[in-house]
């Protein structure tokens, strides 16, 4: 053997272990991380757990506070309905007792104000005396 096969004997097993020694090496960072990462899941789930239920609180608190203040509206509403519906049939009255008065007739009333025969007749029957 000379000298210069024993020199690239010897590289090539340099090169050898060093290209092993490497990979080694990548081998642990991957381990490493992989655990890492692992370790981080197993945190990340409570927590994930945790942000989701504060969710579902807050959420769960808002519907119920816009469904009160729907509520609200909602009797608010009819209330407005209702006393419009009493100042109309108010209003309507007084104009039925102001046409009897005048002397229309209670089929004429009805028709001008939308009220009933009945209505109308017992209007212009009160009305008149």
């Amino acid at each position: 053997m000379t000298t210069g096969m024993i020199a690239a004997l010897l590289a090539t097993l340099l090169a050898g272990v060093s290209l092993l020694t490497l990979g080694l090496m990548r081998g642990r960072r991957r381990a490493v991380a992989a655990s890492a990462a692992a370790e981080a899941d197993t945190l990340a789930g409570p927590v994930a757990e945790e942000l989701a239920a504060r969710v579902e609180g807050l959420i769960a608190e808002q519907t119920r506070a816009q469904s009160d203040a729907l509520a609200g509206l909602r009797a608010d509403i009819q209330h407005l309905k209702s006393d419009v519906e009493w100042l109309a049939g108010e209003r309507m009255i007084e104009q039925a007792i102001a046409l009897a008065q005048s002397g229309v007739e209670p089929d004429d009333i009805g028709r001008e104000l939308g009220l009933t025969r009945e209505a109308a007749e017992t209007i212009t029957t009160f009305r008149k005396h």
